[in-house]
């Protein structure tokens, strides 16, 4: 999952030596603006871990524009430079033996990997399966000072085959100046290429601006086919520190993509934003989508529909007081060239915050994401909430999903249709008993209902696991993609995890059946009031530098 909601927090058991340099405080916790941007953040730091939850339950107050503002420089350097800091490393857990749950007939096959550089942090922030069968995993990756070659910045598009073997893996960086490429999606492409997109940490190499978005699309060798830069908010006053932030990217059916993310515009506020290229990188059109009611909103998630127009989901935050920003949950549908056609708005609970959408079988959509409900007049849980959507927006269903136990950190990583017209999601969450951070991969049937869920590595204290990306594969099983301490002497390594159609992995212990609560929660839908707006662009080539990249596999499973 993803960017700023004004709920995030990293608690650590001692502040990373830049914390005061680059925040100007010298005590933790502090807030982040960007969910995305503060779990990665966090699963390089040892010692810390992510808390989100409502304004109300954390006592936070909305930003302000000037705040978000500083948060959109400053924390995007320092999030991102954390990569390359060491810090002291938990105990390395040991595997521990669990009984293999009786599994219906299932199908594909299965490993578990991890790829990791000595002295080093490696995550994996996206993975898609590519035409070949394998798979291309976007990834970053800190500087090892013990190692040749190094990872020279944070950007590793990682291609392994079915069986996790690598084949290839690439890792770009920019030449001049402080930037480094930042890598948030990935998305394999017809051509056996990928395109992936993030924002530099520091600007714009080839404009010498601030924080502008970098889309970058490579062959099936790695090879840079084209790399652009965008930015919006470039006209200067009022735009103090423009900022443009892709999140997600889909090819689109004429060899093109279309991407969405947040922008800080129009007025310095941030807003979504929707862009569709050409598949020589040429931009086609963009829109910039802005509200009268809204405070700040987010594009996170954007599809392609059977109709050649797009499905966008995000959030939409508005202002209740000085002291309580709520947020809910926007879809709205676009034609072909971009133009509004439709919006709805979706509240539910204390507050609900978007993660992603995919389409359905019967024309409509899947929303994925979480939502805080109050249980004392003090105290707030957040839950998964599954919302079902027909065509045109109406909610079909909705249903909320906790595991059990003292949790908390529960983050999503995306949901999809299943071949058998269920729906799959993957996360991750904080067992507060164990003290430990669970990879979780949860099936359900057509009305939502948990069919199976697991957990997967070693359940023991300090044992991290992250799924930041996830999806069916063509064998029916799944892949999913993130992080584990259990290697590397306790630094985080890059980890795939492939099951069978029933969430297992042949031959391995450390897969656990979990168990979870379910229940409906109401809806309140209503039209939104999003529109598109003028604002300033530039989008101009730029050039990377292209290395070989040092990860080495470590099996696991089987």
């Amino acid at each position: 999952m993803i960017p700023d909601r004004g709920k995030c927090q990293i608690t650590c058991s001692a502040c990373p030596p830049w914390w005061a340099k680059a925040f100007g405080v010298k005590i933790c916790p502090i807030p982040f603006p960007s969910r995305k941007l503060a779990r990665v953040t966090a699963a390089l730091l040892f010692g810390c871990r992510v808390q989100c939850g409502s304004l109300r339950f954390y006592g936070m107050k909305p930003m302000t524009r000037s705040v978000r503002s500083f948060f959109a420089t400053t924390l995007v350097l320092a999030g991102l430079l954390s990569i390359a800091l060491a810090a002291k490393p938990k105990p390395t857990p040991t595997p521990t033996a669990s009984p293999s749950p009786t599994a219906s007939p299932s199908t594909g096959s299965s490993f578990v990997t991890a790829y990791s550089v000595p002295n080093s942090y490696s995550v994996a922030e996206s993975i898609s399966q590519a035409s070949s069968g394998g798979f291309a995993v976007g990834a970053l990756c800190s500087e090892a000072a013990a190692t040749t070659p190094n990872c020279n910045g944070p950007a590793i598009v990682l291609r392994v085959d079915s069986s996790g073997n690598i084949l290839l893996q690439t890792q770009y960086s920019y030449g001049n100046g402080p930037q480094s490429t930042a890598l948030n999606i990935l998305k394999a492409t017809s051509d056996g290429g990928a395109i992936f997109a993030g924002q530099p940490q520091s600007g714009c190499p080839a404009q010498n601006l601030n924080s502008c978005g970098a889309i970058v699309k490579v062959d099936s060798t790695g090879k840079v086919q084209w790399a652009n830069d965008l930015l919006f908010a470039t006209n200067g006053t009022p735009y103090s520190s423009p900022f443009t932030w892709p999140i997600d990217i889909q090819q689109t059916t004429d060899g093109g993509c279309v991407l969405v993310g947040y922008a800080d515009a129009p007025s310095e506020s941030y807003n979504p934003w929707i862009a569709k290229l050409s598949s020589t990188g040429q931009i086609q059109w963009t829109h910039v989508f802005a509200g009268a009611s809204n405070e700040y909103g987010y594009g996170l998630s954007v599809r392609q529909t059977s109709d050649g127009g797009f499905i966008v989901g995000g959030d939409a935050n508005f202002v209740v007081s000085s002291s309580y920003t709520e947020s809910e949950i926007t879809v709205f549908k676009l034609d072909s060239t971009g133009a509004l056609v439709w919006q709805r708005d979706y509240a539910a609970g204390t507050g609900v915050y978007f993660d992603s959408l995919a389409l359905t079988s019967d024309g409509g959509f899947i929303v994925s994401g979480s939502v805080d409900q109050q249980q004392t007049s003090s105290s707030y849980t957040s839950r998964v909430l599954l919302l079902k959507l027909d065509s045109t927006g109406n909610a079909q269903f909705a249903r909320t999903i906790l595991p059990s136990g003292d949790i908390s950190d529960l983050n999503i990583a995306g949901v999809q249709q299943t071949a058998d017209g269920g729906y799959a999601f993957a996360g991750y969450y904080f067992q507060n008993t164990v003290y430990t951070e669970r990879a979780w991969l949860v099936k359900t049937d057509s009305a939502g209902n948990v069919k199976w869920n697991k957990i997967y590595g070693p359940d023991v204290q300090y044992a991290d696991r992250y799924f930041h990306s996830f999806q069916q594969t063509s064998d029916g099983g799944f892949i999913a993609a993130g992080s584990t301490n259990q290697f590397n002497n306790g630094d985080n390594s890059l980890w795939l995890v492939k099951t069978d159609s029933n969430g297992n992995i042949s031959k391995c212990a450390d897969v656990h059946n979990d168990s979870a609560t379910t229940g409906s929660i109401p809806v309140t839908v209503s039209n939104g009031d999003l529109s598109a707006v003028k604002d300033g662009l530039s989008y101009v080539a730029d050039s990377l530098i292209l290395s070989g990249a040092p990860l080495a596999a470590t099996k696991e499973c089987p």
